[in-house]
């Protein structure tokens, strides 16, 4: 074999070795690459769709992983009036504009939030609930006249609601009370005192066209009713005697209007 002809034939294998060499040397880089990517991966728990994930953070004293804090859920730009005594005001919704209104234990400031001042959501239409959180003691007068809220929880800690603070909720359906309130109940979705003596407020927006009042009622709050205007029926457990002896309070005219069934007397 001549000089040519072997440079011919060692010209032509490595026209087919060449490609062969070249998929391998990038197969075994492709492989490596995996390889270091799996060793300096985080494993995520519970991938997939809809999963929920955890994040984790390592604790700098070399302490391991810890949870990292819930966020705070609660309704952001909203306005206080702090009282110099380390407690505040809620005055409003400020610059906040959720539907749905959750309300902080503390101001931005830091200052515990005791009372939700007299007007704050007054006719406020923009809002449909409130989350009233357990610092909260006084609820101010007028606090939700007219607002657009649909129902609301008092607290335990709620000593003293101003008046009207609910009247004219023409969607408020409940209202209801912590059971170890010291000063307030509910029956039904209706706001009365504890002893269930005083009938503060019945919701304007419940769609029953009848009320049931116990015969351990003896007031009826001023505006109780105002704009309930589904109600056209009082079933009194009561006698027509008893209903007479009734404090029925100013802006109550659908009580007044009312068809009254004495259940005392038989219906009469």
């Amino acid at each position: 074999m001549d000089r040519n002809e072997l440079k011919s034939k060692i010209a032509r294998a490595l026209t087919v070795a060449l490609p062969i060499l070249l998929v391998a040397i990038l197969a075994m880089l492709i492989v490596v690459a995996m390889n270091m990517s799996k060793e300096n991966s985080v494993p995520v728990l519970g991938g997939g769709v809809g999963s929920t994930t955890t994040t984790t953070t390592t604790s700098g004293d070399g302490g391991g992983v810890t949870d990292d804090p819930a966020p705070d859920p609660s309704s952001k730009g909203l306005s206080f009036l702090s009282h110099g005594d380390g407690t505040c005001s809620l005055l409003g919704l400020g610059e906040c504009d959720d539907g749905f209104i959750i309300i902080p234990c503390a101001s931005p400031d830091g200052d515990i939030v005791v009372e939700i001042a007299d007007n704050a959501f007054k006719n406020c239409s923009s809002i449909r609930g409130v989350e009233i959180c357990d610092t909260i003691e006084r609820v101010g007068a007028y606090a939700f006249y007219g607002s657009t809220i649909r129902e609301i929880v008092i607290p335990k800690n709620v000593e003293e609601i101003g008046n009207y603070a609910f009247s004219g909720c023409k969607y408020l359906e409940k209202i209801e009370v912590d059971v170890d309130n010291r000063n307030y109940s509910s029956l039904s979705g209706v706001l009365y005192n504890k002893p269930q003596s005083t009938l503060i407020t019945y919701p304007a927006g419940k769609t029953e066209n009848f009320v049931n009042i116990s015969v351990d009622v003896t007031k009826i709050a001023n505006m109780a009713f105002y704009r309930a205007s589904y109600v056209k029926k009082v079933n009194y457990h009561g006698t027509k005697a008893s209903w007479g002896m009734v404090e029925i309070g100013a802006g109550n005219d659908v009580i007044d209007e009312a068809i009254l069934y004495c259940a005392g007397d038989n219906g009469k």
